[in-house]
């Protein structure tokens, strides 16, 4: 029986294969077959209609998905005020500045603080421009086409980072509270500084592979930064180079901060904690278990690239699960854009029932999204809470950057089954870290071009 079912599907079939392969244009044949597949029915009116008045996401949230969630969480740590980064691509400052708070609350004794983020920003963007002009030095006797000179001039100061970059920040500059360097437009609407400080940078890229005289390219250099500068006090304001503040303590004392610089003040409310964080990647098209860096993926320009350790995703999330349950908050990226309702603040596979829709399965497993570029981490966040049920991780409480409108108060709700197929980020504590990890932390890393097709995983907004 066998054996006869496979001579008629040869029979049969065939000769249909072999010509949808060879028909290469789409015929007059191949467009009936086509038009006589999607026949005018009922259901397909009905989806028209909806589809003609609705946007296409909203009708199709999988409403029982939706209301099988409950809100609560067998662990949640102490929440603290929803900052928001507006229009602008800095969740990984956010969110790494989210991880220093509750240390800073809690040595100095008050309820909640903000950090200054246009503090931050000033100095980061000043850091890429220096960056990206040495690169352009370097590269400076290249084609326009070579592949590094391309890269440079496509990416200049753009926004977004990685962990590393903002441990880089800080330790460099400091920190200080918000209040002190208050947000503008500019610091939270970036894209009119980031294409003035674009349009800056490459003119004087263009002087440097002009110039002559090499005596003259240093020159060239500190009259772009010297305006790079003069663009950023003007749309973020002057950065203080020390400050006096006052803060309310818990028992509502009022306290006068002695007079200090950013840096004695990152180091008194936070010291070296950020030296004991460790980035752990989880990218299906690498090989596991092996530590990788980026090349010229940096902010500061005499630091290290940006480097991680890739590991399988169970380790992840056993890893971030350890971290919680000892009380401590993970920062971790992701791909946001995938099944998730800003307005319902949830993060659930299939959230969006296009099968149901279309009458069309759109499956693709984790790997697949990413050898189809389908998916990067792209936003980073907090996970301040966990909610399991007997040894199985139910969902995970994620602390936002985009205001406290946004989702649950600012919170967003991740199943498990989210988190398994679009998380791919966790930064931890040298102590959750077993040895084989961290020894692999010391092994020299394989590095990867700055236009590799997974770089821009590595750099998120």
């Amino acid at each position: 029986m066998a054996r006869f079912l496979s001579i008629m599907f040869t029979v049969i079939f065939f000769p249909v294969i072999v010509g949808a392969q060879q028909a290469k244009d789409l015929t007059p044949d191949i467009l009936g077959e086509l038009a006589r597949s999607c026949p005018p029915d009922a259901p397909l009116r009905a989806a028209q209609h909806a589809l003609a008045q609705v946007d296409g996401k909203k009708i199709s949230q999988n409403w029982e998905k939706i209301i099988a969630i409950d809100t609560f969480f067998t662990l949640r740590l102490n929440d603290q005020r929803i900052s928001n980064q507006q229009q602008t691509g800095r969740c990984w400052m956010f969110s790494g500045l989210n991880i220093i708070r509750p240390i800073a609350a809690k040595k100095l004794n008050c309820a909640d603080l903000e950090f200054s983020q246009s503090y931050l920003y000033f100095y980061e963007k000043l850091e890429r421009a220096n960056l990206f002009l040495e690169a352009i030095i370097r590269t400076k006797d290249k084609p326009y086409t070579d592949r590094m000179v391309e890269f440079l001039m496509k990416t200049h100061v753009t926004d977004g980072e990685n962990w590393l970059g903002f441990v880089e920040l800080v330790e460099k500059y400091g920190i200080v509270p918000k209040d002190v360097m208050p947000e503008t437009y500019s610091s939270s609407h970036s894209d009119h500084v980031v294409n003035v400080l674009g349009r800056r940078l490459k003119q004087a890229a263009v002087h440097i592979r002009h110039a002559t005289i090499p005596d003259s390219i240093p020159m060239i250099k500190m009259e772009a930064l010297k305006d790079v500068y003069r663009i950023l006090a003007v749309n973020f304001g002057l950065p203080p180079k020390e400050f006096h503040w006052r803060y309310m303590q818990k028992d509502t004392t009022l306290i006068t901060q002695k007079t200090c610089t950013p840096r004695q003040f990152f180091a008194d409310v936070i010291g070296d904690v950020l030296d004991e964080y460790y980035p752990l990647y989880s990218i299906p098209t690498l090989p596991f278990n092996k530590k990788y860096e980026i090349d010229l993926d940096r902010t500061v320009s005499d630091q290290p690239n940006m480097y991680f350790v890739n590991c399988p995703l169970p380790q992840l999330k056993e890893l971030a699960k350890k971290s919680l349950l000892d009380s401590t908050v993970v920062w971790f990226g992701c791909d946001v854009d995938q099944e998730a309702s800003t307005e319902g603040g949830l993060m659930i596979p299939e959230l969006y029932d296009y099968a149901s829709l279309y009458g069309i399965d759109f499956t693709l497993s984790r790997r697949d999204l990413f050898e189809t570029y389908s998916s990067i981490p792209m936003h980073n966040m907090v996970f301040t809470g966990i909610d399991i049920e007997g040894d199985l991780i139910r969902k995970w409480l994620v602390e936002n950057s985009w205001g406290s409108t946004a989702g649950r108060r600012g919170y967003f709700f991740m199943l498990d089954e989210w988190f398994d197929q679009y998380v791919q980020v966790v930064v931890l504590q040298k102590k959750y870290l077993p040895p084989e990890i961290l020894a692999l932390f010391e092994t020299k890393a394989e590095v990867l071009p700055p236009w590799d097709p997974m770089v821009s995983a590595f750099r998120m907004k």
